[in-house]
């Protein structure tokens, strides 16, 4: 009779480790036969999690998102993936601000949720700034030539999980700091 007992637990148990082998399996299929579809829905979860606890934090506290800027350089100063935003050297153009770049997966996905208006800090410098511009490009085939005009006197770059896209945003000192 204490046999019983032990049968269902391990029934159970049995039937939540088939339950949880199929779901990774499914989730294992789908990030190889559609990874962009699940970096894609990954990034919005992200996205909308960042901006969430962004705004709880400067509602509860009065801090401004702050982002770090790191060295000027290209791809391997970038890829070094350090959580600083790297001043892309190759974006240089007479019609383009500086641009500075993160990868989403480091830290630049901070910037995703931003929209105009939106005022932030740079980490060391008590200036605020407001996003007064944005421009969404390809990430492959894109050019300055598509940034030509982007308002700010400098801009934040990342890219969207998923997408073909990136994200630029202008910031310029805020008028009126929160």
């Amino acid at each position: 009779m204490t046999m019983m007992p032990r049968r269902r637990g391990g029934k159970v148990i049995g039937g939540l480790g088939a339950a949880l082998l199929v779901a990774g399996g499914a989730l294992g299929a789908a990030t190889f036969f559609a990874p962009d579809q699940v970096e894609y829905h990954y990034g919005n979860a992200r996205t909308v999690v960042i901006q969430t606890t962004a705004g709880i934090r400067e509602q509860a506290t009065g801090d401004l998102p702050t982002v770090r800027f790191g060295v000027s350089g290209h791809i391997p100063e970038l890829d070094s993936c350090d959580g600083t935003f790297t001043h892309m050297a190759s974006y240089e153009h007479p019609e383009v601000p500086p641009i500075w770049a993160a990868h989403n997966g480091c830290q630049g996905d901070a910037i995703l949720p931003w929209e105009i208006g939106q005022q932030v800090q740079i980490e060391g410098d008590d200036t605020v700034y407001e996003v007064v511009d944005i421009r969404h490009t390809p990430r492959v085939w894109a050019t300055t030539a598509d940034l030509a005009g982007l308002g700010g006197d400098f801009a934040l770059q990342t890219c969207f999980y998923g997408q073909d896209q990136m994200k630029f945003v202008g910031l310029e000192p805020a008028l009126e700091p929160a």
